[in-house]
């Protein structure tokens, strides 16, 4: 295979940019705004970059959609100005929406954005080829961006990673300092303008001729069959004996299986997709049998998911992902009704119908976030009317004593609120604003704890309950990144330090340390390289140091534990190690806890004179 020059990749690169300046250009702006977060300095404070970011990426597919739907139908330039016109008329609305606070906001922000975000992939998938017929050029087509996509990738990730491990070496062998943001910095250029680039420059020119094309990737082949319906039939395995177990013990399903559930069909789905062209070879004719039998198989499935989904509903109300999977659950009824009676069982109809439902719960009273709003707000309501704590509207901080289930309840609610949504859907019940600035201006909202105390509400913690099917609850345990932490006495530092089971050692020979930590994640045992002193370990007893800190705090916000709180120094004859946890992600059952994994700051500091420091 010929490899082109640099004069042929300098002119692809230019025609790929006149082709889709816009693209390129909203390339550069929202990289632009990325690197400038990455890289400032300081204070959180609000800041226009964040809309720009968000507003920004949701302009590529868009862009490109636009442009190849204009392509395809062979527009003339100014109706093709105008769709981009009317395109960034619609991404100038969305950025408005987007709090400049941004780091303050609600994440149902969040939330809204991922799903914009893959509802515009799927226009991508079918902008050119909305009108009838075409299907194995709107099959060649996806199947060019598919591959194209995963290159673009792949080329992005290891020319990242080549240059990451220059930089390092500038650092190590030639002392030049390399602040660490400058690697996820690099990463957004790659990812922001050459892997764009590089993806753009794959894109089909001539929309039409993809109609005629007949081959097929046998790469593609053996990914599809031997790769993803392998996949598909462990998942049916696994979902059938499940179904069974539920059957005969009668006992409602799990929420969580409507997550393998929707796995499962996705991929089967996927799958199919991808076999599509060649489903009418004679040789290949088992695969319309297999897709006939796959939405048979689907369908009892299906209605264990909306059982499994409803139970948690009822329990616990409206969530977004409750919400998002009885909508899928329902566009799965319709894809089966579709693929099973339909003759012309079209594959635009998947991604078409995907795109269709997404943006329609993105925006509006019936969208996923207000729904699951009200719902929360709507229990909050009805519990706080129950034990007289919300009377005429109002909340009454003076009532009696609350259920510890009540209390849970109400505190769930709470934290669900303030991570979210906000409380401007409670805030009216109260006196006072619930926002950290006294004027009610800011987007930082109380702590839930906080929140709670006003209603007269102790703040439970959900694994006081003993939650969980197997007696456990995962519980995660924040240090207030806002309060300063005493560093005073120590010399060097080792920041994110991130202790699993899969890292149970980490050597930083430059510092003369090393960290090992035991099996069980209990303790973690620092040694002193002997290079720098005879040799001399310390040893930090964390789980010890995790239980003090959740039985202290039983009834308080977790996210915000006290850096002094988190800390534990051990003195040894030659140095002292001071240990702080930023995170601990925990097992906790009763008087029983598992520590999953630490992230973890670490100080140390040589002695002057070799002797004990009291």
């Amino acid at each position: 295979m010929k490899l082109p020059s640099i004069g042929q990749l300098l002119h692809s690169a230019r025609a790929t940019f006149l082709r889709f300046p816009v693209v390129l250009c909203d390339a550069v702006i929202g990289t632009a705004a990325a690197l400038l977060l990455v890289d400032y300095e300081g204070a959180a404070q609000p800041t226009i970059l964040f809309p720009i970011l968000f507003a920004s990426i949701l302009g590529l597919p868009l862009f490109i959609s636009l442009l190849l739907l204009a392509e395809h139908k062979m527009w003339k330039s100014p109706v093709t100005f105008g769709i981009h016109i009317i395109g960034l008329l619609l991404l100038v609305g969305y950025g408005l929406v987007i709090p400049q606070d941004y780091l303050n906001a609600p994440g149902f922000h969040l939330v809204r954005f991922l799903v914009l975000a893959a509802a515009l992939h799927l226009l991508v998938s079918v902008a050119p080829f909305y009108e009838r017929g075409e299907l194995n050029g709107f099959w060649h087509y996806n199947k060019t961006l598919f591959i194209r996509a995963l290159t673009a990738l792949l080329y992005t990730g290891v020319l990242w990673i080549g240059l990451a491990v220059a930089l390092e070496a500038l650092d190590h062998l030639f002392g030049v300092s390399i602040p660490g943001k400058r690697y996820p910095e690099l990463w957004i250029l790659l990812n922001g303008i050459f892997c764009t680039w590089f993806f753009l420059s794959g894109v089909p020119e001539d929309l039409h001729a993809l109609e005629a094309l007949t081959e097929y990737p046998k790469g593609l082949k053996i990914f599809a069959q031997y790769i993803l319906l392998p996949l598909v039939c462990v998942y049916l395995v696994i979902l059938y004996a499940y179904l069974l177990k539920v059957v005969i013990s009668w006992d409602w399903p799990q929420g969580w299986v409507s997550k393998l559930i929707l796995g499962f069909a996705g991929t089967g789905i996927f799958a199919l997709l991808l076999l599509q062209p060649i489903s009418n070879r004679t040789e290949q004719v088992w695969i319309k049998t297999a897709s006939r039998w796959f939405y048979v198989v689907l369908s009892p499935l299906i209605v264990m998911l909306f059982f499994a989904v409803w139970r948690r509903v009822s329990e616990y109300g409206v969530t977004e992902g409750r919400y998002l999977a009885i909508v899928l659950g329902g566009w799965l009824v319709g894809m089966v009704a579709y693929f099973t009676v339909s003759k012309l069982k079209s594959i635009k109809v998947v991604p078409a119908t995907l795109l269709i439902l997404l943006l329609a719960v993105s925006f509006g009273p019936w969208s996923i976030f207000a729904v699951s709003e009200q719902s929360q707000v709507g229990r909050l309501k009805t519990i706080l009317l129950r034990d007289s704590i919300l009377v005429d509207a109002k909340i009454h901080g003076l009532h009696s004593p609350v259920s510890l289930e009540d209390s849970k309840q109400i505190s769930s609610i709470v934290a669900y609120l303030h991570d979210l949504h906000g409380y401007e859907g409670i805030e009216p019940w109260f006196a006072e604003t619930l926002k950290e600035d006294s004027l009610g201006k800011g987007l930082a909202s109380l702590g839930s704890d906080v929140v709670t105390d006003k209603m007269g509400v102790t703040y439970t913690n959900a694994w006081r309950s003993g939650a969980g099917r197997d007696g456990f609850v995962f519980v995660d345990v924040f240090v207030d990144n806002e309060r300063a932490t005493d560093v005073r006495d120590f010399e060097l530092l080792v920041r994110g330090l991130h202790i699993s089971a899969e890292e149970l050692t980490k050597n930083y020979p430059r510092l003369g340390l090393s960290c090992r930590t035991s099996k069980q994640l209990d303790t973690i045992t620092f040694i002193l390289a002997p290079g720098i002193r005879a040799l001399d370990t310390l040893r930090v007893d964390l789980h010890q140091l995790v239980r003090r800190v959740m039985d202290d705090n039983a009834n308080a916000d977790l996210t915000k534990i006290p850096p002094e709180q988190m800390s534990v120094t051990a003195v040894g004859r030659q140095w002292k190690v001071k240990v702080m946890v930023r995170e601990a992600y925990v097992k906790r059952r009763a008087s029983e806890q598992k520590a999953v994994w630490y992230n973890l700051d670490i100080l140390y500091s040589l002695n002057e004179k070799e002797e004990t420091i009291q």
